[in-house]
């Protein structure tokens, strides 16, 4: 992989390698600032050659590109559901399926050691054997639960949660969680406009939230 064509994706809160392909995965979908980077096979191509993901001289096909977006949607799901403990069963049954239609290659070194292929594959599903493989060796590490979505509608992307307790819920406190902190500040004051009886009360004079 190209970690630094990776990293220069996700920008922030990286997740180690290789555990950073899957992140830099879940962060090419769509979002109101930033356009789909996997829009079509080509497309797809052409980016993961970027990322060192897959050879130059790579194939993807059309059934490789839909299998890649399932993929990084089952991705996203589940790193959705890290900051509460959640399971998502679909997400979990398409993970299982492409496992199965995908198994992971390994490589033997000249020492016996086992360990993952994590070469630039040569096809979409090799590819998609390897990312299914990464996962299976993050949740070995504590690495795989510490990979979450941001909550903010408006960003939902993949960071890397470092914290000792994994308590991080924002990709961006600065950013993502002060919007937050003001939204629920604007509610409070919707709030005190009114008394239970729908009498108008006066607004009780709140600080806004620090930044």
């Amino acid at each position: 992989m190209d970690v630094e064509a990776l990293q220069k994706l996700i920008e922030q809160k990286f997740a180690p390698e290789p555990l950073l392909a899957v992140q830099g995965l879940a962060n090419t979908h769509a979002t109101t600032e930033d356009e789909e980077l996997l829009p079509d096979p080509e497309g797809a191509r052409r980016w993961l050659i970027q990322a060192g993901l897959i050879y130059a001289d790579a194939d993807l096909s059309a059934t490789d590109h839909e299998e890649l977006l399932e993929l990084r949607q089952a991705v996203r799901d589940m790193l959705g559901g890290h900051h509460e403990g959640a399971t998502v069963a679909a997400a979990v049954d398409t993970l299982r399926r492409l496992a199965a239609e995908h198994p992971v290659e390994f490589e033997v070194t000249d020492t016996g050691e086992v360990r993952l292929d994590l070469g630039p594959a040569s096809s979409g599903g090799a590819l998609i054997a390897q990312l299914v493989g990464i996962i299976g060796q993050a949740q070995g590490r504590d690495e795989w639960e510490r990979l979450k979505i941001c909550p903010d509608d408006s960003c939902s992307w993949a960071f890397y949660d470092s914290s000792k307790n994994r308590g991080g819920v924002w990709c961006s406190m600065g950013d993502c969680g002060n919007r937050e902190k003001n939204r629920r500040y604007r509610e409070r004051q919707k709030q005190a406009l009114y008394l239970p009886d729908g009498h108008s009360a006066a607004i009780r004079a709140m600080p806004p939230p620090a930044r």
